[in-house]
């Protein structure tokens, strides 16, 4: 398989270039393979359309690309993201200002810190 495409690709162009170069398929054919219209492929690749979250995750299992990248490539977070950040007002609150503090994370701290998280749940259930 090529080289993936650079991220700062818009994902509907990098999408084109895996199924072209990466995959060696045609628009028709890899629309068949996600049960949608080729129109419906085109307008994604051209960044006219989004997938809907059943079509993402037939785009991750035919394109081979993990489902966090083509997330954020559309800017669509699971959707325990918005059921965390809105359960309440207090979580509300919280959410952004904890996101924004850990934008610049890097992996190892991302861990360290959903490491430290699941101690801190483990034990709220025990109080």
């Amino acid at each position: 398989m090529s080289p993936k495409p650079p991220s700062s690709l818009p994902i509907g162009e990098a999408l084109r270039i895996r199924r072209v170069e990466g995959l060696k398929k045609g628009l028709r054919e890899t629309a068949r393979l996600l049960s949608i219209a080729p129109a419906h492929l085109t307008d994604i690749e051209k960044g006219r359309r989004n997938p809907s979250e059943d079509l993402l995750m037939r785009i991750c299992r035919v394109y081979g690309i993990a489902e966090a990248e083509l997330r954020a490539g559309w800017s669509r977070p699971e959707a325990i993201v918005d059921e965390v950040a809105s359960q309440d007002a207090l979580t509300a609150a919280k959410v952004p200002e904890f996101l924004r503090t850990a934008r610049n994370l890097s992996p190892e701290q991302w861990n360290n810190l959903i490491r430290q998280a699941e101690r801190m749940a483990r034990r709220k259930g025990k109080d």
